[in-house]
């Protein structure tokens, strides 16, 4: 075992990053604004709040299940591991806040592009932290090549974002940012599933 190794156990960090989650998912119910009135149409006026929060609750669900597939096999981890962990952690916690701002303003273009690049910032760390966790155990073989393949899905991943961001320019349809990130999280959840079932069944 390296020195850099001795910094922090893997438990610990996806220990500290399901917490981390847990409370980000707790805030995004919470800012949810209750309706005017009780009744039907007091929730469908709040229909475009719901719409974002169900998005952004089912996209951090699966990029839950991505990094605990994607951390499952692991045996080590770095420093560079660590703070790619930190950074994506940092702008998944905006997600209530761009949530909320996203579902006030639906069709607003600034505030669907706001949620869309918090989103893709969240993606280019945890590519970031599938590469250095490749590097961290790349005495594994078995680990490589599932990395490999992950991190060959997170580029599609990234495509389709882009993708749904230039649609969403051409169309002129600013829900579409947010749709779109949804759609491209669903990608690497199956191919990771297909993974573990292969390396492991």
């Amino acid at each position: 075992m390296t020195a850099e190794s001795k910094v922090m156990t893997k438990d610990r960090l996806v220990s500290f990053t399901d917490a981390v989650f847990a409370i980000i998912i707790t805030i995004l119910v919470l800012d949810l604004d209750l309706p005017e009135e009780p009744s039907f149409a007091g929730l469908w006026a709040l229909r475009e709040h719901f719409f974002a929060y169900a998005v952004s609750f089912f996209w951090l669900g699966a990029m839950w299940v991505n990094l605990h597939n994607q951390w499952h096999t692991a045996s080590r981890i770095t420093t560079r591991v660590i703070w790619h962990t930190i950074l994506m952690l940092f702008f998944v916690s905006l997600i209530p806040y761009v949530s909320k701002f996203a579902g006030t303003h639906f069709t607003n273009m600034f505030a669907q592009c706001l949620y869309w690049a918090v989103a893709m910032l969240a993606s280019i760390n945890i590519m970031a932290q599938g590469y250095a966790l490749g590097y961290a155990n790349r005495g594994d073989p078995q680990y490589l090549e599932s990395a490999r393949t992950l991190n060959h899905w997170m580029w599609v991943d990234m495509g389709v974002k882009i993708l749904g961001l230039i649609l969403t320019l051409v169309w002129n349809y600013p829900p579409l940012a947010m749709v779109t990130i949804l759609v491209a999280a669903l990608i690497p959840s199956t191919v990771i599933r297909y993974l573990n079932q292969k390396f492991e069944g």
